[in-house]
Protein backbone atom coordinates (compact mmCIF):
# COMPACT_ATOMS: atom_id res chain seq x y z
CA UNK A 1 0.00 0.00 0.00
CA UNK A 2 1.33 3.22 -1.06
CA UNK A 3 -0.32 6.39 -0.06
CA UNK A 4 -3.38 4.87 1.43
CA UNK A 5 -3.14 3.50 -2.63
CA UNK A 6 -4.11 -0.12 -3.12
CA UNK A 7 -1.53 -0.68 -6.10
CA UNK A 8 -1.24 -3.76 -8.86
CA UNK A 9 2.38 -3.85 -7.96
CA UNK A 10 2.12 -3.74 -4.06
CA UNK A 11 -0.64 -6.56 -4.46
CA UNK A 12 0.14 -9.77 -3.05
CA UNK A 13 0.94 -12.05 -5.45
CA UNK A 14 -1.41 -15.08 -5.95
CA UNK A 15 0.15 -17.88 -8.67
CA UNK A 16 -3.77 -19.52 -9.54
CA UNK A 17 -3.21 -22.40 -11.55
CA UNK A 18 -3.83 -22.06 -15.43
CA UNK A 19 -5.16 -25.20 -14.24
CA UNK A 20 -7.79 -23.99 -11.94
CA UNK A 21 -8.83 -21.42 -14.49
CA UNK A 22 -10.16 -23.78 -17.32
CA UNK A 23 -10.96 -26.99 -14.60
CA UNK A 24 -13.71 -25.62 -12.81
CA UNK A 25 -14.86 -21.92 -12.88
CA UNK A 26 -16.46 -19.14 -10.84
CA UNK A 27 -19.68 -20.54 -10.92
CA UNK A 28 -18.47 -24.35 -10.08
CA UNK A 29 -16.76 -23.22 -6.75
CA UNK A 30 -20.00 -20.87 -5.62
CA UNK A 31 -21.76 -24.45 -6.37
CA UNK A 32 -19.26 -26.79 -3.80
CA UNK A 33 -20.25 -23.88 -1.27
CA UNK A 34 -23.97 -24.59 -1.43
CA UNK A 35 -24.21 -20.88 -2.62
CA UNK A 36 -25.25 -21.46 -6.38
CA UNK A 37 -24.80 -18.81 -9.19
CA UNK A 38 -28.11 -17.77 -10.20
CA UNK A 39 -26.91 -15.08 -12.48
CA UNK A 40 -23.39 -15.91 -14.65
CA UNK A 41 -23.01 -12.98 -17.44
CA UNK A 42 -19.98 -13.03 -19.17
CA UNK A 43 -18.52 -11.71 -22.54
CA UNK A 44 -14.83 -13.39 -21.89
CA UNK A 45 -15.09 -17.19 -20.54
CA UNK A 46 -17.16 -19.59 -19.56
CA UNK A 47 -18.19 -19.56 -15.82
CA UNK A 48 -18.70 -23.17 -15.16
CA UNK A 49 -16.41 -25.69 -16.21
CA UNK A 50 -19.14 -27.26 -18.53
CA UNK A 51 -20.61 -24.18 -20.05
CA UNK A 52 -20.46 -24.92 -23.92
CA UNK A 53 -22.81 -22.36 -25.14
CA UNK A 54 -22.63 -19.18 -26.17
CA UNK A 55 -21.80 -15.48 -24.37
CA UNK A 56 -23.30 -12.98 -25.49
CA UNK A 57 -25.13 -11.63 -28.94
CA UNK A 58 -24.15 -9.08 -31.62
CA UNK A 59 -26.34 -7.53 -33.98
CA UNK A 60 -25.26 -5.66 -37.04
CA UNK A 61 -26.55 -2.58 -38.88
CA UNK A 62 -28.63 -4.63 -41.64
CA UNK A 63 -30.61 -6.36 -38.42
CA UNK A 64 -29.03 -9.39 -38.27
CA UNK A 65 -28.24 -11.33 -34.90
CA UNK A 66 -25.02 -13.73 -34.04
CA UNK A 67 -24.49 -15.74 -30.76
CA UNK A 68 -20.54 -15.64 -29.97
CA UNK A 69 -19.73 -19.26 -28.35
CA UNK A 70 -16.99 -19.91 -26.12
CA UNK A 71 -14.28 -22.02 -27.77
CA UNK A 72 -14.71 -25.04 -25.90
CA UNK A 73 -16.74 -26.44 -22.89
CA UNK A 74 -15.32 -24.36 -19.64
CA UNK A 75 -13.62 -22.20 -22.14
CA UNK A 76 -12.36 -18.74 -23.44
CA UNK A 77 -14.87 -16.23 -26.03
CA UNK A 78 -14.40 -17.72 -29.81
CA UNK A 79 -14.11 -13.41 -30.88
CA UNK A 80 -13.25 -14.30 -34.14
CA UNK A 81 -16.87 -15.35 -34.65
CA UNK A 82 -17.79 -11.24 -33.93
CA UNK A 83 -15.04 -10.35 -36.21
CA UNK A 84 -16.00 -12.05 -39.14
CA UNK A 85 -19.43 -11.17 -39.05
CA UNK A 86 -18.99 -7.30 -37.80
CA UNK A 87 -16.56 -6.99 -40.55
CA UNK A 88 -17.06 -4.06 -42.50
CA UNK A 89 -19.98 -3.19 -40.47
CA UNK A 90 -21.14 -1.88 -36.94
CA UNK A 91 -22.20 -4.66 -34.52
CA UNK A 92 -24.20 -3.89 -30.75
CA UNK A 93 -24.36 -6.35 -27.98
CA UNK A 94 -27.79 -7.44 -28.31
CA UNK A 95 -28.03 -9.92 -25.37
CA UNK A 96 -26.06 -10.74 -22.69
CA UNK A 97 -26.58 -14.88 -21.83
CA UNK A 98 -27.06 -15.95 -18.78
CA UNK A 99 -24.92 -19.34 -18.14
CA UNK A 100 -26.67 -20.63 -15.09
CA UNK A 101 -29.60 -22.77 -14.94
CA UNK A 102 -31.99 -19.25 -14.08
CA UNK A 103 -30.91 -18.19 -18.04
CA UNK A 104 -31.28 -14.66 -17.12
CA UNK A 105 -30.48 -13.29 -19.87
CA UNK A 106 -29.63 -9.17 -20.27
CA UNK A 107 -31.36 -7.26 -23.01
CA UNK A 108 -31.46 -3.74 -23.20
CA UNK A 109 -32.76 -1.83 -20.80
CA UNK A 110 -36.70 -1.40 -20.94
CA UNK A 111 -38.28 2.12 -20.37
CA UNK A 112 -37.75 2.97 -16.31
CA UNK A 113 -37.45 6.18 -14.51
CA UNK A 114 -34.91 8.03 -16.29
CA UNK A 115 -34.65 5.88 -19.39
CA UNK A 116 -38.21 7.06 -20.72
CA UNK A 117 -37.77 5.42 -24.18
CA UNK A 118 -35.29 2.53 -22.71
CA UNK A 119 -31.85 2.00 -23.29
CA UNK A 120 -29.93 1.19 -26.14
CA UNK A 121 -27.54 -1.53 -27.28
CA UNK A 122 -23.83 -0.73 -26.44
CA UNK A 123 -20.99 -0.86 -29.36
CA UNK A 124 -20.26 -4.31 -29.36
CA UNK A 125 -16.84 -3.65 -31.08
CA UNK A 126 -15.41 -0.78 -28.49
CA UNK A 127 -13.89 -2.63 -25.72
CA UNK A 128 -11.03 -4.69 -27.45
CA UNK A 129 -8.98 -6.79 -24.51
CA UNK A 130 -6.98 -9.85 -24.55
CA UNK A 131 -8.07 -12.66 -21.91
CA UNK A 132 -5.21 -15.75 -21.93
CA UNK A 133 -3.98 -14.76 -25.50
CA UNK A 134 -7.26 -14.68 -26.94
CA UNK A 135 -8.96 -11.14 -28.13
CA UNK A 136 -12.29 -10.77 -26.12
CA UNK A 137 -14.74 -7.48 -25.73
CA UNK A 138 -16.41 -6.19 -23.10
CA UNK A 139 -19.14 -3.68 -22.54
CA UNK A 140 -18.44 -0.45 -22.67
CA UNK A 141 -20.71 2.47 -21.41
CA UNK A 142 -19.81 6.12 -21.52
CA UNK A 143 -21.60 8.59 -19.27
CA UNK A 144 -25.30 9.66 -20.59
CA UNK A 145 -24.97 7.04 -23.84
CA UNK A 146 -28.27 5.75 -22.57
CA UNK A 147 -26.86 2.49 -23.05
CA UNK A 148 -27.44 -0.70 -20.26
CA UNK A 149 -28.95 -3.90 -19.80
CA UNK A 150 -31.78 -5.33 -17.69
CA UNK A 151 -33.88 -8.42 -17.36
CA UNK A 152 -37.05 -7.49 -15.27
CA UNK A 153 -38.51 -10.37 -14.84
CA UNK A 154 -35.73 -12.87 -13.28
CA UNK A 155 -35.73 -16.61 -11.58
CA UNK A 156 -33.91 -17.22 -8.31
CA UNK A 157 -33.09 -14.32 -7.82
CA UNK A 158 -32.95 -12.72 -4.13
CA UNK A 159 -35.78 -10.96 -2.94
CA UNK A 160 -36.98 -9.73 0.29
CA UNK A 161 -34.27 -10.15 2.38
CA UNK A 162 -32.88 -13.27 1.23
CA UNK A 163 -28.86 -13.35 1.25
CA UNK A 164 -26.84 -12.82 -1.87
CA UNK A 165 -23.68 -12.11 -2.68
CA UNK A 166 -22.12 -10.55 -6.22
CA UNK A 167 -19.02 -9.52 -7.99
CA UNK A 168 -18.09 -8.05 -11.51
CA UNK A 169 -14.48 -7.79 -13.51
CA UNK A 170 -14.23 -4.17 -15.04
CA UNK A 171 -12.12 -2.03 -16.58
CA UNK A 172 -9.69 -0.12 -13.40
CA UNK A 173 -9.46 2.57 -16.23
CA UNK A 174 -12.57 3.49 -17.69
CA UNK A 175 -14.81 5.22 -14.59
CA UNK A 176 -16.05 8.32 -13.50
CA UNK A 177 -17.73 10.09 -10.53
CA UNK A 178 -21.33 10.37 -11.34
CA UNK A 179 -24.24 7.63 -10.78
CA UNK A 180 -24.33 4.69 -11.03
CA UNK A 181 -22.04 2.23 -13.36
CA UNK A 182 -23.76 -0.96 -11.20
CA UNK A 183 -24.28 -4.44 -11.87
CA UNK A 184 -26.46 -6.81 -9.45
CA UNK A 185 -29.84 -6.80 -7.84
CA UNK A 186 -32.64 -3.66 -8.83
CA UNK A 187 -35.98 -2.57 -8.46
CA UNK A 188 -38.58 -4.54 -11.10
CA UNK A 189 -41.03 -1.03 -10.94
CA UNK A 190 -37.93 0.73 -12.67
CA UNK A 191 -38.31 3.02 -9.67
CA UNK A 192 -36.43 4.30 -6.72
CA UNK A 193 -38.75 2.62 -4.68
CA UNK A 194 -36.64 3.51 -1.48
CA UNK A 195 -33.87 2.51 1.11
CA UNK A 196 -33.08 -1.14 0.30
CA UNK A 197 -34.81 -2.22 -2.65
CA UNK A 198 -31.69 -2.53 -4.37
CA UNK A 199 -27.72 -4.12 -3.82
CA UNK A 200 -25.74 -3.33 -6.77
CA UNK A 201 -21.86 -3.37 -7.06
CA UNK A 202 -20.42 0.04 -7.57
CA UNK A 203 -17.14 0.75 -9.44
CA UNK A 204 -16.68 4.46 -9.89
CA UNK A 205 -14.72 7.43 -7.68
CA UNK A 206 -18.54 9.11 -6.55
CA UNK A 207 -18.32 11.34 -4.18
CA UNK A 208 -21.61 13.27 -3.99
CA UNK A 209 -23.58 10.14 -3.56
CA UNK A 210 -21.28 8.43 -0.77
CA UNK A 211 -18.34 10.91 0.41
CA UNK A 212 -14.53 9.93 -0.56
CA UNK A 213 -12.66 7.04 0.36
CA UNK A 214 -8.85 7.11 0.42
CA UNK A 215 -7.01 8.56 -2.53
CA UNK A 216 -8.95 9.91 -5.18
CA UNK A 217 -10.66 6.72 -6.33
CA UNK A 218 -11.55 4.85 -8.05
CA UNK A 219 -13.32 2.58 -5.69
CA UNK A 220 -15.82 -0.13 -4.78
CA UNK A 221 -18.91 0.85 -3.12
CA UNK A 222 -22.73 -0.66 -2.73
CA UNK A 223 -25.62 1.24 -4.71
CA UNK A 224 -28.12 0.36 -2.04
CA UNK A 225 -30.71 2.67 -3.34
CA UNK A 226 -30.51 6.42 -2.48
CA UNK A 227 -26.95 6.30 -1.52
CA UNK A 228 -23.37 4.95 -3.04
CA UNK A 229 -22.26 3.56 0.16
CA UNK A 230 -18.53 2.79 0.90
CA UNK A 231 -19.75 2.03 4.83
CA UNK A 232 -22.86 2.65 7.39
CA UNK A 233 -24.17 6.28 5.57
CA UNK A 234 -24.44 7.91 2.28
CA UNK A 235 -27.20 9.48 0.86
CA UNK A 236 -27.86 12.85 -1.95
CA UNK A 237 -25.23 15.71 -1.72
CA UNK A 238 -24.10 13.14 1.57
CA UNK A 239 -20.54 13.94 0.13
CA UNK A 240 -20.65 17.58 0.40
CA UNK A 241 -21.04 18.01 3.80
CA UNK A 242 -19.09 14.72 5.02
CA UNK A 243 -15.68 14.88 3.44
CA UNK A 244 -13.72 12.75 6.14
CA UNK A 245 -12.86 9.62 4.07
CA UNK A 246 -13.89 6.09 4.34
CA UNK A 247 -10.83 4.70 6.32
CA UNK A 248 -10.83 1.20 4.49
CA UNK A 249 -11.91 1.92 1.59
CA UNK A 250 -8.89 2.07 -0.73
CA UNK A 251 -8.15 3.44 -3.81
CA UNK A 252 -7.94 0.53 -6.55
CA UNK A 253 -5.41 1.39 -8.94
CA UNK A 254 -5.06 -1.42 -11.93
CA UNK A 255 -5.96 -2.04 -15.20
CA UNK A 256 -8.85 -5.19 -14.70
CA UNK A 257 -10.51 -5.01 -11.24
CA UNK A 258 -12.74 -7.19 -9.36
CA UNK A 259 -15.38 -5.67 -7.33
CA UNK A 260 -17.36 -7.71 -4.91
CA UNK A 261 -20.74 -7.01 -2.57
CA UNK A 262 -21.72 -9.43 0.43
CA UNK A 263 -25.14 -8.94 0.79
CA UNK A 264 -26.09 -11.57 4.48
CA UNK A 265 -29.27 -10.91 5.84
CA UNK A 266 -27.99 -9.63 9.13
CA UNK A 267 -27.82 -5.89 9.00
CA UNK A 268 -24.79 -5.61 7.37
CA UNK A 269 -23.05 -5.80 4.10
CA UNK A 270 -19.26 -6.32 3.10
CA UNK A 271 -17.30 -5.22 0.27
CA UNK A 272 -14.62 -6.32 -1.27
CA UNK A 273 -11.72 -5.12 -4.56
CA UNK A 274 -8.75 -5.50 -5.80
CA UNK A 275 -6.40 -5.75 -9.20
CA UNK A 276 -8.06 -9.02 -11.13
CA UNK A 277 -4.55 -9.52 -12.40
CA UNK A 278 -3.11 -10.37 -9.08
CA UNK A 279 -3.54 -10.58 -5.31
CA UNK A 280 -6.13 -11.01 -2.77
CA UNK A 281 -8.80 -9.00 -2.25
CA UNK A 282 -8.74 -6.43 0.05
CA UNK A 283 -11.76 -5.79 2.68
CA UNK A 284 -12.98 -2.21 2.36
CA UNK A 285 -16.11 -2.35 4.34
CA UNK A 286 -17.70 -4.99 7.01
CA UNK A 287 -20.53 -3.24 8.71
CA UNK A 288 -23.96 -2.47 9.50
CA UNK A 289 -26.11 -1.17 7.15
CA UNK A 290 -27.58 2.17 7.49
CA UNK A 291 -30.51 2.77 9.59
CA UNK A 292 -33.74 1.87 7.52
CA UNK A 293 -31.64 -0.14 5.34
CA UNK A 294 -32.33 -3.57 7.18
CA UNK A 295 -34.12 -5.93 6.71
CA UNK A 296 -33.84 -5.35 3.14
CA UNK A 297 -36.94 -5.30 0.64
CA UNK A 298 -35.26 -6.55 -2.55
CA UNK A 299 -37.39 -7.11 -5.93
CA UNK A 300 -34.90 -9.19 -7.88
CA UNK A 301 -34.32 -7.11 -11.10
CA UNK A 302 -30.54 -7.73 -12.62
CA UNK A 303 -29.06 -4.54 -13.96
CA UNK A 304 -25.86 -3.59 -15.49
CA UNK A 305 -24.74 0.05 -16.44
CA UNK A 306 -27.30 2.15 -14.85
CA UNK A 307 -28.90 2.49 -11.32
CA UNK A 308 -32.21 0.81 -9.94
CA UNK A 309 -34.25 3.92 -11.82
CA UNK A 310 -32.23 3.99 -14.66
CA UNK A 311 -29.62 6.56 -13.75
CA UNK A 312 -27.42 7.23 -16.77
CA UNK A 313 -24.40 8.92 -15.95
CA UNK A 314 -21.96 5.85 -14.94
CA UNK A 315 -19.31 5.27 -16.70
CA UNK A 316 -17.09 1.78 -17.07
CA UNK A 317 -16.48 -1.29 -19.23
CA UNK A 318 -17.69 -4.93 -17.62
CA UNK A 319 -16.41 -8.19 -18.84
CA UNK A 320 -17.58 -10.93 -16.59
CA UNK A 321 -19.96 -11.00 -13.62
CA UNK A 322 -22.13 -13.24 -11.29
CA UNK A 323 -24.93 -13.04 -8.88
CA UNK A 324 -25.65 -15.94 -6.29
CA UNK A 325 -28.17 -17.40 -4.06
CA UNK A 326 -26.98 -17.45 -0.52
CA UNK A 327 -23.47 -15.74 1.12
CA UNK A 328 -20.67 -17.36 0.85
CA UNK A 329 -17.57 -17.95 3.63
CA UNK A 330 -14.62 -15.61 2.56
CA UNK A 331 -12.80 -18.36 1.81
CA UNK A 332 -15.32 -18.88 -1.23
CA UNK A 333 -14.27 -15.33 -1.82
CA UNK A 334 -10.35 -16.50 -1.80
CA UNK A 335 -10.62 -18.83 -4.39
CA UNK A 336 -13.51 -16.96 -6.61
CA UNK A 337 -10.73 -14.03 -7.09
CA UNK A 338 -7.52 -16.72 -7.39
CA UNK A 339 -9.74 -18.18 -10.47
CA UNK A 340 -10.32 -14.61 -12.18
CA UNK A 341 -6.54 -13.78 -11.54
CA UNK A 342 -5.89 -17.56 -13.37
CA UNK A 343 -8.09 -16.21 -16.33
CA UNK A 344 -5.44 -13.64 -17.30
CA UNK A 345 -6.77 -10.56 -18.07
CA UNK A 346 -5.22 -8.61 -19.95
CA UNK A 347 -2.35 -11.68 -20.95
CA UNK A 348 -1.36 -11.87 -24.34
CA UNK A 349 -0.14 -15.51 -23.62
CA UNK A 350 -2.27 -18.32 -24.38
CA UNK A 351 -2.64 -20.32 -21.25
CA UNK A 352 -2.16 -24.35 -21.78
CA UNK A 353 -4.70 -26.98 -20.77
CA UNK A 354 -3.91 -28.62 -17.60
CA UNK A 355 -1.68 -31.31 -17.47
CA UNK A 356 -2.94 -34.73 -15.87
CA UNK A 357 -2.70 -35.26 -12.48
CA UNK A 358 -0.25 -38.49 -11.72
CA UNK A 359 2.76 -39.76 -9.53
CA UNK A 360 5.70 -37.86 -10.32
CA UNK A 361 7.62 -41.26 -10.55
CA UNK A 362 5.59 -44.44 -9.21
CA UNK A 363 2.67 -44.21 -6.54
CA UNK A 364 4.33 -44.01 -3.35
CA UNK A 365 3.39 -46.24 -0.42
CA UNK A 366 2.17 -45.70 3.70
CA UNK A 367 4.06 -47.10 5.43
CA UNK A 368 7.45 -45.54 3.17
CA UNK A 369 9.19 -42.35 3.35
CA UNK A 370 8.48 -39.54 0.65
CA UNK A 371 10.49 -37.15 -0.51
CA UNK A 372 9.39 -33.86 -0.63
CA UNK A 373 10.33 -32.96 -4.01
CA UNK A 374 8.60 -36.08 -5.38
CA UNK A 375 4.99 -34.31 -5.26
CA UNK A 376 2.71 -35.51 -8.23
CA UNK A 377 2.80 -33.93 -11.79
CA UNK A 378 0.00 -31.16 -12.99
CA UNK A 379 1.39 -28.38 -12.72
CA UNK A 380 0.82 -25.72 -9.83
CA UNK A 381 -2.44 -25.68 -8.70
CA UNK A 382 -2.78 -29.56 -9.39
CA UNK A 383 0.27 -31.46 -7.93
CA UNK A 384 1.38 -28.19 -5.82
CA UNK A 385 0.19 -25.09 -5.09
CA UNK A 386 2.84 -22.54 -5.20
CA UNK A 387 1.73 -18.57 -4.03
CA UNK A 388 5.11 -17.01 -5.59
CA UNK A 389 5.93 -17.87 -9.00
CA UNK A 390 9.43 -16.12 -8.57
CA UNK A 391 10.58 -18.82 -6.30
CA UNK A 392 10.00 -21.43 -9.19
CA UNK A 393 13.26 -22.81 -10.86
CA UNK A 394 14.22 -25.47 -12.97
CA UNK A 395 16.32 -27.61 -9.93
CA UNK A 396 15.31 -31.38 -10.40
CA UNK A 397 12.24 -31.06 -12.02
CA UNK A 398 10.33 -28.68 -14.73
CA UNK A 399 7.13 -27.87 -12.54
CA UNK A 400 9.65 -27.39 -9.60
CA UNK A 401 7.09 -25.86 -6.72
CA UNK A 402 10.08 -23.57 -5.01
CA UNK A 403 12.92 -26.83 -4.21
CA UNK A 404 16.35 -26.09 -3.04
CA UNK A 405 19.63 -28.11 -2.21
CA UNK A 406 21.30 -29.16 1.22
CA UNK A 407 23.56 -31.62 2.18
CA UNK A 408 23.21 -33.19 -1.26
CA UNK A 409 20.05 -33.25 -1.08
CA UNK A 410 17.01 -32.01 -2.90
CA UNK A 411 14.51 -30.25 -0.31
CA UNK A 412 11.21 -27.89 -0.36
CA UNK A 413 10.90 -24.64 0.91
CA UNK A 414 10.56 -21.18 0.00
CA UNK A 415 7.10 -21.57 0.70
CA UNK A 416 4.09 -19.36 2.13
CA UNK A 417 1.02 -19.82 3.98
CA UNK A 418 -1.50 -21.96 2.70
CA UNK A 419 1.06 -23.78 -0.40
CA UNK A 420 0.67 -27.32 -0.96
CA UNK A 421 2.02 -30.51 -2.04
CA UNK A 422 0.25 -33.18 -3.16
CA UNK A 423 1.14 -36.99 -3.29
CA UNK A 424 -0.72 -40.00 -4.86
CA UNK A 425 -0.24 -42.75 -2.31
CA UNK A 426 -1.20 -46.15 -1.69
CA UNK A 427 -1.86 -47.41 1.85
CA UNK A 428 -0.97 -51.55 2.50
CA UNK A 429 -1.99 -51.55 6.49
CA UNK A 430 -4.95 -50.38 8.47
CA UNK A 431 -2.88 -49.31 11.49
CA UNK A 432 -1.80 -46.64 13.56
CA UNK A 433 1.23 -44.76 12.10
CA UNK A 434 3.60 -42.70 13.32
CA UNK A 435 4.96 -39.95 11.09
CA UNK A 436 8.89 -38.79 11.34
CA UNK A 437 9.61 -35.75 9.13
CA UNK A 438 13.14 -33.82 8.62
CA UNK A 439 12.60 -30.22 8.51
CA UNK A 440 14.91 -27.29 9.07
CA UNK A 441 14.14 -23.63 10.41
CA UNK A 442 15.63 -20.66 12.19
CA UNK A 443 12.15 -19.39 12.82
CA UNK A 444 9.65 -20.21 15.74
CA UNK A 445 6.17 -21.46 15.87
CA UNK A 446 6.39 -22.91 12.24
CA UNK A 447 4.20 -25.72 11.38
CA UNK A 448 2.45 -27.74 8.52
CA UNK A 449 -0.77 -29.78 7.82
CA UNK A 450 -0.29 -33.43 6.83
CA UNK A 451 -4.13 -34.34 5.35
CA UNK A 452 -5.21 -37.74 3.72
CA UNK A 453 -8.15 -36.99 1.58
CA UNK A 454 -8.40 -33.42 2.35
CA UNK A 455 -8.41 -34.65 6.26
CA UNK A 456 -6.04 -33.53 8.23
CA UNK A 457 -4.58 -36.65 10.23
CA UNK A 458 -1.32 -35.04 11.52
CA UNK A 459 0.05 -31.25 12.39
CA UNK A 460 3.30 -30.72 12.57
CA UNK A 461 5.25 -28.08 14.48
CA UNK A 462 8.62 -27.17 13.23
CA UNK A 463 11.68 -26.25 15.81
CA UNK A 464 14.00 -23.65 15.44
CA UNK A 465 16.46 -25.38 14.34
CA UNK A 466 19.03 -22.72 14.22
CA UNK A 467 19.66 -22.44 10.37
CA UNK A 468 17.82 -23.32 6.83
CA UNK A 469 20.13 -26.26 6.30
CA UNK A 470 20.01 -27.39 9.55
CA UNK A 471 17.76 -30.35 9.71
CA UNK A 472 16.18 -32.44 12.89
CA UNK A 473 13.45 -35.22 13.02
CA UNK A 474 10.22 -34.53 14.41
CA UNK A 475 7.80 -37.63 14.76
CA UNK A 476 4.14 -37.56 15.60
CA UNK A 477 1.11 -40.05 15.94
CA UNK A 478 -1.16 -40.87 12.88
CA UNK A 479 -4.26 -42.56 12.91
CA UNK A 480 -4.71 -45.85 10.74
CA UNK A 481 -5.20 -44.82 7.35
CA UNK A 482 -7.46 -47.36 5.42
CA UNK A 483 -5.77 -49.76 2.60
CA UNK A 484 -5.93 -48.86 -0.46
CA UNK A 485 -5.41 -45.67 -2.48
CA UNK A 486 -5.05 -41.46 -1.28
CA UNK A 487 -4.45 -38.12 -1.84
CA UNK A 488 -1.88 -37.05 0.44
CA UNK A 489 -1.00 -33.15 0.95
CA UNK A 490 1.78 -31.35 3.07
CA UNK A 491 -0.03 -28.19 3.71
CA UNK A 492 2.38 -25.06 5.00
CA UNK A 493 -0.01 -22.98 7.87
CA UNK A 494 2.79 -21.22 8.85
CA UNK A 495 5.93 -20.56 6.61
CA UNK A 496 8.79 -20.34 6.82
CA UNK A 497 10.98 -23.87 6.75
CA UNK A 498 12.55 -26.43 5.00
CA UNK A 499 11.46 -30.20 4.49
CA UNK A 500 13.17 -32.60 3.36
CA UNK A 501 11.11 -35.88 3.71
CA UNK A 502 8.30 -37.53 5.42
CA UNK A 503 8.11 -40.90 6.64
CA UNK A 504 4.92 -43.31 7.65
CA UNK A 505 5.92 -46.36 10.28
CA UNK A 506 3.77 -48.89 12.08
CA UNK A 507 3.55 -47.77 15.31
CA UNK A 508 5.10 -49.77 17.91
CA UNK A 509 4.08 -51.07 21.76
CA UNK A 510 5.87 -49.49 24.65
CA UNK A 511 7.67 -52.89 26.43
CA UNK A 512 8.97 -51.14 29.22
CA UNK A 513 8.19 -50.05 32.35
CA UNK A 514 7.40 -46.58 32.43
CA UNK A 515 9.46 -44.98 34.96
CA UNK A 516 8.75 -41.95 37.34
CA UNK A 517 11.11 -40.29 39.31
CA UNK A 518 9.75 -40.87 42.68
CA UNK A 519 6.68 -43.42 43.52
CA UNK A 520 3.33 -41.41 43.85
CA UNK A 521 1.11 -40.55 46.62
CA UNK A 522 -1.79 -42.90 46.36
CA UNK A 523 -4.02 -39.56 46.08
CA UNK A 524 -1.60 -38.59 43.39
CA UNK A 525 -3.47 -37.07 40.04
CA UNK A 526 -1.84 -37.99 36.72
CA UNK A 527 -2.84 -35.63 33.28
CA UNK A 528 -2.23 -37.17 30.19
CA UNK A 529 -1.34 -34.64 27.26
CA UNK A 530 -0.98 -35.26 23.34
CA UNK A 531 2.41 -34.07 21.57
CA UNK A 532 0.82 -30.53 20.70
CA UNK A 533 -0.03 -30.41 24.09
CA UNK A 534 -3.74 -30.71 24.86
CA UNK A 535 -5.24 -32.02 27.36
CA UNK A 536 -6.55 -35.74 26.45
CA UNK A 537 -7.70 -36.64 29.74
CA UNK A 538 -6.34 -37.52 33.28
CA UNK A 539 -6.26 -40.61 35.83
CA UNK A 540 -6.54 -41.10 40.10
CA UNK A 541 -3.73 -43.05 41.42
CA UNK A 542 -4.12 -46.02 43.85
CA UNK A 543 -1.56 -47.67 45.70
CA UNK A 544 -0.53 -49.27 42.14
CA UNK A 545 0.29 -45.86 40.59
CA UNK A 546 2.62 -46.70 37.90
CA UNK A 547 0.73 -49.84 36.37
CA UNK A 548 -2.55 -48.47 36.87
CA UNK A 549 -1.95 -45.02 34.99
CA UNK A 550 -0.05 -47.44 32.12
CA UNK A 551 -2.55 -49.80 31.82
CA UNK A 552 -5.59 -47.24 31.43
CA UNK A 553 -3.73 -44.88 29.08
CA UNK A 554 -2.89 -48.24 26.73
CA UNK A 555 -6.27 -49.74 27.24
CA UNK A 556 -8.22 -46.25 26.89
CA UNK A 557 -6.04 -44.17 24.51
CA UNK A 558 -5.78 -44.77 20.69
CA UNK A 559 -2.24 -45.44 19.42
CA UNK A 560 0.41 -42.42 19.36
CA UNK A 561 2.65 -40.66 21.42
CA UNK A 562 1.47 -39.14 25.07
CA UNK A 563 2.85 -37.13 27.71
CA UNK A 564 2.00 -38.26 31.51
CA UNK A 565 2.34 -35.39 33.57
CA UNK A 566 2.12 -35.68 37.32
CA UNK A 567 1.76 -33.38 40.14
CA UNK A 568 4.93 -33.46 41.17
CA UNK A 569 5.67 -32.09 37.26
CA UNK A 570 7.65 -35.66 36.11
CA UNK A 571 6.92 -36.14 32.94
CA UNK A 572 7.42 -39.29 30.44
CA UNK A 573 6.37 -39.64 26.76
CA UNK A 574 5.37 -42.71 25.70
CA UNK A 575 4.21 -44.56 22.66
CA UNK A 576 1.13 -46.44 23.48
CA UNK A 577 -0.30 -49.10 20.76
Amino acid sequence: MINNTLTSVAAFVVAAAVSQAIAEGPCDIYAKAKTPCVAAHSLTRALYSSYSGNLYQVRRADGQTKDIPVEEAGGFVKSSVQDDFCAGSKCTISIIYDQSSYKNDLKKSPPVYWLKEGAKEADANRAPIYISGRKAYGFYRDAWSATGYRNNNTKGVATGDEEESMYMVVDGKHYNDLCCFNYGNAETTGNDDGPGTMECIYFGSDKDWGGPGQGNGPWVAADLEDGVFKGNDAGWQWGKTHTTPWPNALSIEADYVTAMLKGPNDGTFKLKGGSAQKGKLNTMWDGPRKRGYSPRKLQGAIVLGNGGDGSDGGAGTFFEGVMTIGNPPDSVDDLVQANIVAAGYGSKIELKKPDPIEPFKDTLTIPGKIEAENYDKGGNGQGFLDTDIENENSLYRDDNAGLDSAEGAIIYGWGYADDWLRYTVKASKNDSLTLTTRVASPSDSTFFSVLVDEKNVATVMVPNTGDWKKFETVTVSVPAIAEGAHVLKIKIDKPYFNLDWIEFAVATSQTESIKFTRQAAASQVYTVYDVLGNRVTSFQANENAIRNIWDKVRINMPGGIYVIKTMNKTIRISNIK
